[in-house]
């Protein structure tokens, strides 16, 4: 047993099967499939417990490039219709506007390549490695129930019938041989399943990881690439506009000096 982060003891992975305890169809070895059986199971539920997950990750992010973009015409509307005036306010709309666009772009590439390649990674394994390993216990349980009829009705033939006893020998054994193909078939897949599992899986979680160093990396270059070609302009045109609204705020705190004065003793005509 192995534990988990909660503290919670997590069962270790099976065992590792014996081809010669296989071929024998031995109590342990029914008793080991049980194991690789309960084992994968729980596998394939996390895995796809995980697949849902990153779906929802997907229809976010969707939701959230979308949403971006929106704000990005808003954004341009906005320029257009209420700035349109004032050149300078103008042409720093114009490169905030690239820069969210940029972002936009950044955004999209990543969740639609890291997203989709994990899920498929994660997809496949399941659908090529643990599929193999039902259906081949599929074949092995037909098998073994084929083996126990041939196993019953071989014990029924009368020894007294040296012809039928022959014929249920060799059909026993035909039975028999075919039976200890399909068993080690079944482990066959058992086994590269779990080889499979730990490098597939591995690869599959860190495609997201190195998506996301790659995602950061090409932000940073393209923004600092803006902050190059901006050379400081949006936050003087900032600081202008703040100074101006601030002569215009003393400016207006006076207005009311333009009221002409009415002396007490003169009556309004």
């Amino acid at each position: 047993m192995t534990v988990a982060n909660n503290g919670m003891a997590m069962p270790a992975s099976p065992p590792k099967i014996d081809c010669s305890e296989a071929i024998q169809d031995s109590p342990r070895f029914r008793a080991q499939v049980s194991q690789h059986t309960a084992y994968f199971n729980r596998l394939e539920n996390r895995l796809n417990e995980m697949l849902r997950h990153i779906s929802a990750m997907m229809e976010f992010s969707k939701n959230y490039v979308n949403t971006f973009y929106k704000l990005t015409v808003s954004v341009n509307q906005l320029c257009d219709e209420s700035f349109s005036g004032n050149p300078l306010a103008a042409n720093t709309f114009q490169g905030l506007s690239d820069a969210y666009g940029q972002t936009v772009n950044l955004f999209r590439t990543y969740y639609d390549h890291s997203n989709v390649v994990i899920y498929t990674k994660l997809s496949n394994f399941i659908k090529n490695e643990l599929t193999k390993v039902a259906e081949s216990r599929a074949h092995f349980e037909n098998m073994s129930q084929s083996m126990d009829e041939a196993l019953v009705k071989n014990a029924g033939i009368s020894r007294q019938k040296p012809a039928d006893a022959t014929e249920g020998r060799n059909a026993l054994t035909a039975v028999g041989t075919c039976f200890a193909h399909t068993t080690l078939d079944y482990v066959a897949n058992i086994n590269i399943a779990h080889a499979h599992k730990d490098h597939m899986i591995l690869d599959a979680l860190w495609t997201l990881v190195r998506e996301s160093s790659a995602f950061f990396s090409k932000g940073h270059a393209t923004f600092d690439e803006w902050t190059v070609a901006d050379n400081g302009a949006v936050a003087d045109t900032i600081q202008t506009f703040a100074a101006k609204s601030k002569l215009i705020e003393r400016k207006m705190q006076d207005v009311h000096s333009l009221v002409p004065k009415v002396s007490a003793d003169k009556k309004p005509e």
